[in-house]
């Protein structure tokens, strides 16, 4: 195999002992043109062109409020300083950014003669807000408090010199416990809770859910009332305590009916009528009969003894005769 051959009988590329050789002048001119575009890319502004809008939707946590970008890329410009936490937000425009810097500068300027007392309204606007939208804080929580209103800010720390004046009663919170309050305090805590039980009022009618019964066991329970032998002997002798305790009544007049029964009456039965004067009238004449059945008896046994007396008095004579004829009868 020849030498000049390779291997694979592909020939070898022939090497050539000239390089080409770069100028000193070409490479001091790249490198000054590059210098040029770096410094350039540097100092200019950055273009205007509307950005493409994100993909992304946008939440509550990452929505700003208006020209809060424009604001901050102001503020990051100045100080040349970038927090590592923030999102790049772009470009923002020079004349909007210089406009909205000039506008806050005069306002701030007016908002320091407003604190001084330099500052004067213009004519035909309102003392508390002119034209540029300025409110006067002190002067207006001067004017509420001589016209005794209290503010919305009015925190639990001032509002605790004016509590000392005012009536304090005794409340119950929703938790069951009690405070003491003034009585604003006391009305807004019944209003809450009227609040509460109302809402759950709602929820219980409006729901489709049956409400849950009243009368529920929770846990192990022993059932002690579940059998109770001597339950009905307990309401047997309430129901005799009850009748007890009750005023005198005179029982209801119920009298025997023979016209209920289907036998044969004795010889002395006596069918009493249901009316009562007729009732009372038939026990007149019995007790009148009885009467006098009683006092015939009596006299019929007077007659009787007195009869027996006489029969045993002539005995006696007769026994007296009859012993004086036996003793004449022996002499």
């Amino acid at each position: 195999m020849a030498g000049k051959a390779s291997l694979y009988g592909a020939p070898r590329p022939k090497t050539s002992s000239k390089s080409k050789e770069i100028s000193s002048s070409s490479s001091l001119a790249f490198s000054s043109q590059l210098s040029s575009l770096l410094a350039q890319t540097s100092t200019s502004p950055s273009t205007t062109g509307r950005s493409r809008p994100s993909k992304s939707k946008t939440d509550i946590f990452t929505a700003r409020n208006k020209n809060t970008r424009k604001r901050a890329a102001a503020d990051i410009s100045e100080d040349g300083i970038a927090p590592g936490h923030q999102q790049d937000i772009g470009g923002v425009d020079s004349t909007i950014l210089h406009r909205s810097k000039r506008k806050m500068e005069e306002k701030a300027r007016l908002y320091a003669a407003m604190k001084r007392g330099d500052y004067v309204p213009p004519s035909g606007t309102d003392n508390r807000r002119d034209e540029g939208g300025l409110v006067d804080f002190d002067r207006k929580w001067a004017e509420d408090e001589a016209a005794g209103r209290k503010p919305n800010y009015e925190t639990s720390s001032d509002s605790g010199g004016d509590g000392e004046e005012e009536e304090l009663v005794d409340y119950e919170d929703e938790f069951g416990r009690q405070r003491r309050g003034t009585q604003a305090e006391a009305a807004r805590e019944e209003r809450r809770k009227q609040g509460i039980a109302q809402a759950a009022d709602e929820v219980g009618r409006f729901s489709a859910r049956p409400a849950p019964p009243s009368q529920i066991i929770y846990g192990d329970t022993v059932q002690t009332a579940a059998f109770n032998p001597d339950e009905p002997v307990a309401a047997q002798m309430e129901e005799i305590a009850r009748k007890r305790d009750r005023s005198m009544t005179p029982p209801d007049e119920v009298h025997y009916d023979a016209n209920g029964e289907v036998r044969t009456k004795g010889v002395g039965f006596y069918s009493f009528s249901k009316d009562k004067e007729g009732r009372k009238r038939e026990m007149e004449a019995l007790e009148k009969e009885r009467l006098q059945t009683e006092r015939g008896r009596k006299e019929k046994q007077e007659r009787k003894d007195k009869r027996k007396e006489e029969i045993e008095a002539r005995r006696r004579l007769i026994r007296e005769k009859q012993a004086e004829r036996f003793l004449e009868g022996l002499d």
